[in-house]
């Protein structure tokens, strides 16, 4: 972060957003509308057993609509709505934003802007692209939005973020911010269940038993004496999930790498449908050539609850003594060979 931790410890929940322009809560309202009909396609398209990795939403004619208007629109708070919407609907719409939009947006709207209020995650999403200025702006937001609400919601994903990075000197101190000044919201709450559920799965614990059947071959079972004396990457993991999708190219590369060495990927399937997995894996890029297994349920599965997933992916290490060596971050990206590296060499 470009600006020091301390700026999240100056958050003021007593601060007041100040009130929006009749026409731009309409802006916004309009989009939250949409959102709900989105939300309903989404359901249907599910009913109809389809994967919700292919599902877009429709949302051309506003897109149509709210380029028209940001054309003519001179309005500093009306272009704020305008542009956040705008954002919203590309997100719905399962599109990525322009890089263009993004310096426009950055440009025109402020952190504190009352128009963040439609989706404070969007925030997040821009600070991901990684966008020169973005880091800035997103802890800008984080620290004085004027909305308790909005502030509290990016909190909660910087501690969440931290916490998988085991920077404990920055997510200690957000995470007693959200105890102390956000007590009663849901992301204080959700802090403390993340916290506890990622105590079940430290770095040195003892990995919890599980017996799970081989995707395709019911014959085959996997516990962790099936892989004792070797190490095992656990990934719990999902079509659906765009982040997982995104660290194929990372788990490809580490399985070229490493599997001649006494090292194995279990990947546990959170789809909905089991149906769902064997397409995914006909693609070129994604054959995933290693040992799976499919989790009924997804989250709510006793193995999941176990192993305290809240989030996809969720990767671990475990040792060959049943130990868990490395989690989070250590498994991601970059990241990933590097550990690799550390414990089975190169």
């Amino acid at each position: 972060m470009s600006l020091p931790l301390i700026c999240l410890l100056t958050a003021l929940p007593a601060l007041q957003a100040p009130a929006p322009t009749t026409e731009s809560m309409a802006i916004l309202e309009a989009a939250r509308l949409k959102a709900q009909d989105v939300a309903k396609d989404v359901a249907a398209w599910k009913k109809a057993g389809k994967n919700t990795r292919d599902f877009k939403g429709d949302c051309g004619r506003e897109l149509a609509e709210l380029d028209a208007r940001l054309h003519t629109e001179k309005r500093l708070e009306i272009r704020h709505a305008l542009l956040v919407s705008k954002l919203f609907h590309l997100d719905l719409a399962r599109t990525v934003a322009p890089p263009a939009l993004l310096d426009q947006v950055r440009k025109e709207v402020p952190p504190t802007s009352s128009a963040w209020g439609l989706d404070p995650s969007l925030i997040l999403e821009l600070g991901d692209e990684k966008q020169p200025g973005w880091g800035p702006y997103v802890t800008e937001a984080r620290a004085k939005h004027p909305d308790p609400g909005v502030r509290a919601l990016l909190l909660f994903e910087y501690f969440w973020d931290r916490l998988d990075a085991h920077d404990e000197a920055a997510w200690k101190p957000v995470y007693d911010t959200l105890q102390s000044q956000f007590a009663e919201t849901r992301q204080a709450q959700k802090a403390k269940e993340l916290f506890q559920a990622e105590q079940l799965t430290a770095i040195g614990h003892p990995a919890p038993a599980f017996s799970v059947t081989a995707l395709g071959d019911p014959k085959t079972t996997y516990t962790l004496d099936t892989f004792k004396g070797r190490y095992l990457l656990v990934d719990f993991w999902a079509t659906w999930c765009g982040p997982c999708r995104a660290e194929m190219p990372n788990m490809h590369a580490a399985w070229a790498k490493f599997q001649g060495k006494p090292f194995d990927i279990l990947s546990l399937s959170f789809d909905r449908q089991i149906e769902h997995i064997a397409p995914f894996r006909k693609q070129a890029a994604t054959p995933m050539p290693w040992k799976h297994t499919f989790l009924e349920g997804g989250f709510q599965n006793p193995l999941s609850l176990a192993y305290g997933v809240k989030g996809i992916p969720k990767p671990l290490l475990i040792g060959p003594d049943g130990k868990i060596v490395a989690n989070g971050a250590q498994l991601r990206g970059e990241e990933l060979a590097k550990t690799l590296e550390r414990f089975l060499g190169k």
